[in-house]
């Protein structure tokens, strides 16, 4: 059973400037010994899609190219506050992956395109979380995008994580978070989107991790006007 909300923390909303929305919620679980450190970003470039190879006769019309492989998550803890051996690293790193990947994929990555419906898009977050994110859905999912979109290609999904361990054991993580997708949308021009900030989790009661705060902004650009 999922440990009782103290309050929720209202940040009031911020004028969006251009496709970039920008929101702050944080909730505060009881039992939370204290708010994790900021996690440290990386800078590490991702390879794009290598381009198609050409060939000098004419193309066989038969022959549909596969598409560009999804870009693998990349999660891994890069601060502890506390103690936590190398292996539970691992371990931990492994959980929350999964936790940040399924929210990715129900939110915007995953399922058939067309969509407009992204219901189990907070299946990860807590009762508390998932409720007040609910009023956020046009900035924590591809709902804007999702009716003109008809493939969705992975670009950058990395999480990299400053975790909470007073007696050597996580009790409390937060996930500096990047994903970034390209958005064909047939005859519209595609977009480029990137998702950024930071995910707070905590163990649920029943085992497990869940997502129980969020601070990101989303940011769509049209493919080749990006700065």
């Amino acid at each position: 059973m999922t440990a009782p909300l103290e309050r929720p923390l209202e940040v009031p909303d911020r004028p969006a400037r251009g496709s970039s929305v920008r929101r702050s919620v944080a909730i505060v679980l009881a039992g939370l010994l204290a708010a994790t450190t900021a996690a440290c970003t990386s800078s590490d470039p991702q390879a794009e899609p290598p381009a198609a190879g050409g060939s000098s006769g004419p193309a066989d019309p038969s022959t549909t190219p596969e598409p560009a492989p999804a870009a693998p998550a990349r999660v891994r803890v890069t601060r502890v506050s506390g103690k936590l051996k190398e292996k539970d690293r691992e371990v931990l790193a492994d959980n929350v992956e999964k936790v940040v990947t399924a929210y990715f994929d129900d939110a915007f990555v995953g399922g058939d395109y067309p969509r407009d419906s992204f219901g189990d898009a907070f299946a990860t977050f807590s009762a508390g979380a998932a409720q007040q994110a609910d009023g956020d859905r046009d900035l924590l999912t591809n709902r804007v995008l999702g009716p003109t979109t008809e493939t969705v290609e992975v670009r950058r999904r990395t999480a990299y994580l400053s975790v909470l361990a007073p007696y050597k054991v996580a009790a409390g993580v937060t996930a500096r978070v990047h994903l970034r997708f390209v958005a064909d949308r047939g005859d519209k021009p595609a977009k480029r989107v990137d998702v950024r900030g930071r995910l707070m989790l905590t163990r649920k009661s029943s085992g497990g991790w869940q997502i129980f705060g969020y601070d990101l902004s989303k940011n769509a650009r049209t493919v080749g006007e990006e700065s």
